[in-house]
């Protein structure tokens, strides 16, 4: 799951910043659309792929329609991105005329090199019926460029959520899931903390219920946690026939180490 356009090289990210980043302060490499339908701003059209920054320390990626700005009811996010994908296998494709093509809208961490360690914060909401197949559907990927792909990621599949983990046995190291039912149609608020590293590399891994903060998942592991990497997270599947829609929204991101 290479990146089809090299990204741009990013600032380091410093121990002593501790901030949410504003949506205010995106720079985009495309054009802004403003939808008359709204008070949202419309980042990507959905008809290719397309690239912004919000800060040096983060980016995102979108082939399906983004907004600045959410108009889903229920959602508890301050700084809001609003994140759809079509139930049509033949659009909002980052890869036309691939073999396998891709949906996705992603935002993404500053490449971080191996024996760094980062703390990152973040806000999710995914509406239901979503929808899950037997093929992967990211929603979230501790991505190393050094290994060519995910060390881990989060997924709803088969009418789960669940931790799926490329460099561990899981019946050794219990990835979790859990209903898909019960991730849904609510705010969850998902706390990363990573040392990256060939071999002596770490990775927590909890989230909450922003209502009850009770938590739902958690997942730590050690050993290779990739280097040249970063966290990404939002929506990322594999387009097939039958599947539906997707419609979630991304925000109060933080940088917390």
């Amino acid at each position: 799951m290479l990146f089809a356009i090299a990204l741009p090289i990013f600032l380091p990210i410093f121990a002593s910043l501790v901030s949410p980043i504003a949506c205010i302060a995106i720079e985009l490499t495309s054009e802004r659309h403003n939808d008359p339908r709204s008070s949202q701003t419309q980042l990507a059209s959905g008809s290719a792929i397309e690239y912004g920054k919000v800060s040096n320390s983060l980016s995102w990626q979108a082939s399906g329609p983004l907004y600045s700005g959410c108009s889903l009811s229920g959602v508890k996010i301050s700084d809001c991105y609003q994140l759809t994908l079509s139930n049509d296998a033949t659009q909002n494709l980052e890869d036309y005329g691939s073999s396998s093509p891709r949906q996705r809208t992603e935002f993404l961490t500053a490449s971080a090199a191996a024996g760094t360690t980062h703390k990152y914060q973040w806000s999710y909401y995914l509406k239901s019926p979503v929808g899950t197949t037997t093929h992967f559907f990211h929603l979230m990927q501790l991505f190393s460029r050094d290994d060519g792909g995910p060390i881990l990621t989060l997924d709803a599949i088969n009418g789960v959520i669940a931790i799926k983990d490329n460099y561990r046995d899981c019946s050794k190291t219990g990835c979790p899931s859990i209903p898909l039912s019960t991730f849904t149609d609510k705010t969850t608020i998902h706390t990363v903390a990573v040392t990256y590293g060939p071999s002596n590399g770490s990775f927590k891994y909890v989230i909450t219920d922003s209502v009850t903060s009770n938590v739902l998942l958690s997942y730590s592991a050690s050993g290779n946690m990739g280097g040249n990497a970063s966290i990404k997270f939002g929506t990322y599947r594999l387009a097939v026939s039958n599947m539906k829609s997707s419609v979630a929204a991304v925000g109060d991101i933080k940088v917390l180490a």
